[in-house]
This record gives C-alpha cells, structure tokens and sequence, in this order.
C-alpha cells in the first residue's frame, strides 16, 4: 500500500514538473515571437508610409515580397491605421487590405463554426466598411451576444435602407440578455438623432423584456432626440407604475431630458410620484423638477423641503430650489422653535450653507 501511494505521488509531481515545463517553454516562445514582431513592426513602418507617399503604389507586389511573419504584422497595422488615418491615405490603406485579401477572408470568415472566427471578420468588415447583405449579417451573428454587437456596429459604420431599424433589432435580439458596453454605445450611436427604431421595439415588447435590458434602454433613450408621439409617451407614462422602482427612476430621468413640453408634462403625475414609497424615486423628481423650473414645479419643491420624510431627499429638494434659484421655504419665526419642524429647519440650513459657504481669511507672507 505504502509503495503505491508513493508511486502514486511521483505520478503526480512528475506531471506538475512537466506541464510547468511546457508552460514555462510555451512562454519563451512566445516572448521571443512578440519580440520579433516588435522589431519587425518598427522596421516596417517608414516602409509602409514611404509607400503611402507614393501616387500609385504596387501594393500586391510589396505585399508578397515579406515574409509570412512580416505579412501578419502588416495585417495588424492595416488594422491599426485604418482606425486612425482618413482621406486618400485611408484610401491607399484599403487597396492594401485588398491586395492582402483580407476583405475575402473576412467575408468567407462569416461562414465559419466558430464564434471567435465571424466576430473577427466581422471586425475587419467593419474597419473596411464594406457592407453585407442583412440576412448575410443575420446568420452570422444571431448566436451569440458578441456577434451580434459586432453586427449592428457593421451596419452602423456602412449604413443603407433600414440599417437603424436592422442594427437595432440585432442588438435586442434577446429580452433576458443585458447589453455589453460596446453594444450600449452602438445602440447610442444608431439612436441618437433619431430613436424611432429603439421607441418602436420598446412600445411593442418592452413589457416582456429583462429589468436590467429595460434600464439599459431608458438610459440610451434619455440620451436621444425623441419625436413627440403621445403613444411613446403613454408607455413611458405607464412604466411610472412600474413594480421596480429603478425602473420608476430611470423613467423620470428620461422625462427630464425632453425638457419642459406641455405635451411631455401631461404625462408625468407629479404628486402621485412625490409621495413614491422609494427614495431614489423622489430624488429623481426633484431633477425633473428643477430642469423645468415653472412656478408649479418650484411649488411642488418647496413642497417637497417641508414634507419628504427622508434627509437627502429633502436637502436635495432645497439644493435645486438654490440652482434654479428659487426661494426657499421660510420657518415662522413667531411661531417658536417647539413648532418648527426639525429636520425642515436642517434642510434649509444645509442648502443656504453650500449657497453660501463662510468665509477664510487668507494666510500668507506679505
């Protein structure tokens, strides 16, 4: 027994030895051939823009006389200075990727099994801006979350017929996934002069979507230039009853961004949001209220500094009514400080301190 667990434990480190061998070789390697690339990269780059000097460079021909490691480096800087150069040497970049055939390979990548693969070429399409057919895009890219961000940023960069509405589509192609930030910033991108794709897939299934999706959506749409349909705001009205009270915020942060609109107002029930069991729902009210700045809003502020059970919801209150400049409630001075209530009286002493804060002499050697 003894003889087998020993043999047993020389198995063991035997195999840890050799596979931190081969880790340990695996990274030599490596090391050596990013080195290599380095050296190379820097060798290479007054060649490549010694070549984009050039009125009619012989791309295909300086292409094919490197090296097959020297050509994977020239693929990456086709890359790099596709995202950075513009005009005429942007141009002479692209014939370049062609002469590489790295647009082809691109496009044969969608095809592939592998995710990793179709988001790479994805990428390259979308450095090249050359567009794909949407059903092409769709098959490629409906799988995974990844691919499909990478899509909509393909259509974003090349545009066409329906390009918004498509992108968007893709993007909140699945009601139980939250978006990545670079899918929230493409989904930004294609709504944010006109968020009439975004406004139509949350008025048709926004009811059925995840939490976490739906407040991703009311930030980008608080964000965007939205034109002003009554069945728009309706939705957005009721979500204002909505069980998740960051649902209920995120809402109110949307309202406050259209500004002050008679057609927005009407939908907004600021006394039913003013007594909201949730605190953050209220603070965001007060925003709303500030950014529209009527004599009814500062009321309902001046209201809030007197009524609103909790401290910060009450100094953030007195806060806005000093921004927007507008007077704050007033404590009876006759009626005696038994009767004045406490934590209204430390709410306006807290904002009139930041509005006025007290003076400092000034040190120093004359």
């Amino acid at each position: 027994m003894t003889t087998w667990l020993g043999d047993v434990g020389i198995a063991i480190v035997g195999g840890c030895l050799l596979v931190a061998s081969i880790t340990f070789l695996v990274a030599v390697i490596r090391y050596s051939i990013d080195g290599r690339r380095e050296t190379i990269r820097h060798e290479l780059v007054p060649d490549l823009f010694a070549q984009l000097e050039r009125s009619t460079p012989d791309w295909e021909r300086w292409y094919e006389t490197h090296s097959r490691l020297e050509r994977y480096v020239i693929r990456q800087m086709i890359a790099q200075y596709l995202r950075k150069l513009r005009g005429s040497e942007r141009e002479q970049l692209l014939e370049l990727a062609t002469a590489a055939g790295i647009d082809d390979r691109a496009v044969r990548s969608l095809e592939s099994w592998r995710t990793t693969t179709r988001l790479r070429g994805l990428i390259w399409l979308t450095l090249l801006e050359q567009p794909v057919s949407v059903d092409r895009l769709r098959a490629a890219s409906v799988g995974h979350s990844t691919t499909r961000a990478a899509a909509a940023r393909l259509l974003l960069v090349c545009g066409g017929p329906n390009a918004t509405e498509e992108a968007t589509s893709l993007l909140l192609w699945r009601n139980d996934e939250r978006l990545s930030v670079f899918a929230l910033d493409t989904l930004y991108r294609l709504n944010q002069t006109d968020a009439s794709a975004l406004t139509s897939k949350l008025t048709a299934e926004g009811e059925q979507w995840d939490e976490a999706l739906l407040l991703q959506c009311l930030l980008v749409l608080g964000h965007c230039r939205l034109e002003r349909r009554p069945a728009l705001f309706e939705w957005l009205g009721a979500l204002l009853e909505h069980d998740s009270p960051a649902v209920r915020a995120a809402t109110l942060s949307t309202f406050e961004r259209q500004g002050w609109q008679p057609s927005v107002r009407q939908y907004v029930d600021v006394e039913r949001i003013l007594s909201d069991p949730d605190p953050g729902v209220r603070l965001t009210c007060y925003a709303l209220l500030g950014r529209w700045g009527d004599s009814t809003s500062i009321e309902w502020l001046q209201y809030a500094v007197v009524t609103d059970p909790n401290d910060r919801c009450r100094v953030t209150a007195a806060r806005t009514l000093d921004r927007i400049g507008a007077s704050l409630p007033t404590i009876d001075a006759d009626a005696g400080e038994s009767e004045a209530p406490a934590h209204f009286a430390a709410a306006i002493a807290w904002a009139n301190a930041e509005l006025n804060p007290p003076r400092r002499g000034a040190a120093g050697w004359s």
